[in-house]
């Protein structure tokens, strides 16, 4: 079964930092647009496994790569596919290209089924998804990072509480909040004076309305890492790389 799913974007003001360049946490909202456009597709959007399957899809890791900066009026379209079926996970990615044909930036998602009632990983046959689903390859070579990086207090940047609006229809923190989190912690001086290439998110457990976030920031070169905590309770590993202006 082949699924096809574009749409164009434009890169409106309010998607852009102030140096004019899109938002990290911007590009991932409009794959996580277009993704759940995918799956209403074949009825697997969240809205209807909820009320079929008593199951959401949930975000375990993502990552995105830029091969070209977009900035205000700039059109794209974005185009999503799965890349991969296992037994209690998928992958899609969604690609936008530009009014050439040129790949701007490209985000894939690991997407595993979760029972609403034990809020537990079930198997992708347990939730609406195309046993038939033709898969794409991917634009991503590389595997996964391994982030053990150990923080400390020193590594600690600022605590964040989640409210209302960072809830998403899953009834947890959406994982685009947590990357606004995470950009967050950088100052607007350092954001002018690097170019953001790539970022990879481990999403390892949920959090909650009213739950107080720590997050955490390691430099190396080139790259951030970040841990998100909620007391002791590891949310989220990340990485981001960049190159200097």
């Amino acid at each position: 079964m082949k699924v096809e799913c574009k749409n164009n974007f434009k890169i409106f003001y309010s998607f852009l930092n102030r140096g004019l360049s899109l938002r990290v946490q911007d590009a991932f909202n409009f794959a996580q647009n277009n993704a759940t456009e995918y799956f209403k597709k074949f009825d697997g959007d969240n809205m209807s496994v909820r009320i079929k399957d008593n199951a959401v899809w949930v975000v375990a890791k993502s990552r995105v790569h830029f091969y070209k900066d977009l900035t205000w009026l700039d059109q794209v379209q974005g185009e999503t596919y799965t890349t991969m079926v296992k037994a209690a996970k998928i992958e899609t990615e969604t690609k936008f290209t530009n009014e050439n044909g040129d790949v701007v930036f490209a985000i894939t998602h690991q997407h595993c089924p979760l029972n609403m009632e034990t809020r537990r990983i079930i198997r992708v046959d347990d939730i609406t998804f195309p046993k038939d689903m033709e898969l794409d390859p991917s634009l991503f070579e590389d595997d996964y990072l391994k982030m053990r990086d150990t923080f400390d207090e020193e590594d600690f940047v600022y605590e964040q509480k989640a409210y209302s609006q960072d809830i998403d229809y899953s009834n947890h923190v959406n994982n685009v909040a947590y990357i606004r989190f995470m950009m967050n912690a950088l100052t607007n001086d350092y954001i002018d004076s690097i170019k953001i290439t790539d970022a990879e998110i481990h999403y390892l457990a949920e959090s909650k309305e009213g739950q107080v976030l720590r997050i955490y920031k390691k430099d190396l070169d080139n790259e951030m890492r970040f841990l998100i905590k909620e007391v002791e309770r590891e949310i989220i590993r990340a990485s981001v790389r960049y190159e200097k202006k």
